[in-house]
């Protein structure tokens, strides 16, 4: 005989789960990310920004072509990934940074339909204001808005090194 209460409450303690961030949802992006998505630069070099740290960025198919090009719109979806190092062989990881792209309107104006996170190397979430999307969106904004420094904030491979603020 199943005992009913158990048999619906497992499915619901499966899917709350599943729902709740950190406790089994799905990673914020995917492990071989290094062969699903390409590579958009020369791997691991210096940025003047992300604090000077070594970097690789990665795009998915949807993301590569307004990236790498700085032309065209990027579709709802399209995902950029920078993994941020600590040493010039890039074999030391401190970080990932994501940006997804949103529908238009969904997130607040200031994010330009982007979402903006950091990751620890063991995909936690790092939740600091003062920089994740705060200074990422107030530097993609200033540097990387437009042509030809950018393509909706994002600072695409190949463009003219920004100059600072005066």
């Amino acid at each position: 005989m199943v005992d009913v209460r158990t048999s619906t409450l497992v499915p619901l303690l499966v899917a709350l789960v599943n729902a709740t961030p950190g406790c089994g949802s799905d990673p914020p992006f995917p492990s071989d990310y290094e062969t699903r998505y390409r590579e958009t630069r020369l791997p691991c070099q210096i940025s003047h920004d992300h604090e000077l740290r070594y970097v690789r960025v990665f795009a998915d198919d949807a993301a590569y072509q307004p990236y790498t090009t700085g032309v065209g719109a990027f579709p709802v979806g399209a995902t950029l990934l920078k993994a941020e190092y600590d040493d010039p062989a890039c074999s030391e990881l401190l970080s990932y940074v994501l940006m997804v792209k949103l529908e238009p309107g969904v997130g607040p104006a200031e994010e330009h339909d982007w979402t903006w996170q950091r990751f620890d190397p063991d995909l936690t979430e790092v939740h600091d204001p003062r920089f994740i999307p705060t200074t990422c969106i107030d530097c993609h904004d200033y540097h990387c808005a437009a042509p030809p420094l950018g393509n909706d904030y994002t600072c695409t491979p190949g463009a003219p090194e920004p100059m600072p603020r005066p």
